[in-house]
């Protein structure tokens, strides 16, 4: 049966899967990169990203409809219940935004890491994957592994996350 699975997933099939994320492949690897916060500290990914993270990059001249995903993040999060301390929220800026926008996100969403788009081998890594994917699921190893749409749905993102920290061992 695997030899079949393999040659039909080889030979440009699909296969059916359970989650409601899109694989990203190839895996992109981020705990090898640096990155800098919003206020200019850098920080290497494999220190300050150890655990689950969900990363928001920012489309450009997003206003409300960003904080509407934002906010969305947080609520999947505290959905968690007893394991909502086990995946982090990075938000990645766009280069539009204004300081003062900065500021709000940070007093909005105190325990997200937020990190400034510059080119930071972070930003180059996270820059291979499709621009459609707003939001992204890495493991605590620095592996992209899924990969959301914009528009995502919140019961769908929670779904996905809970079964990856049920099986999760690491």
């Amino acid at each position: 049966i695997s030899y079949y699975l393999s040659e039909e997933y080889h030979s440009g099939g699909e296969l059916q899967t359970s989650n409601y994320g899109s694989f990203i492949n190839p895996i992109v690897e981020l705990s090898k990169t640096t990155f800098d916060d919003y206020s200019g500290k850098n920080f290497t990914t494999n220190q300050e990203l150890t655990n689950w993270s969900l990363i928001y990059r920012m489309p450009e001249n997003c206003f409300q409809k960003c904080a509407d995903e934002i906010y969305l993040i947080r609520q999947v999060n505290i959905a968690l219940g007893k394991d909502m301390n086990r995946p982090q929220r990075v938000i990645l800026l766009n280069s539009s935004i204004s300081f003062s926008e900065i500021e709000d996100i940070v007093t909005k969403y105190p325990k997200s890491v937020v990190v400034k788009n510059n080119s930071s081998t972070f930003i180059n890594e996270i820059n291979k994957i499709n621009d459609r994917h707003v939001l992204l699921l890495s493991d605590p190893l620095g592996n992209v592994i899924l990969g959301y749409d914009e528009g995502f749905e919140g019961k769908k993102l929670l779904k996905d996350i809970k079964k990856l920290l049920k099986l999760s061992k690491i």
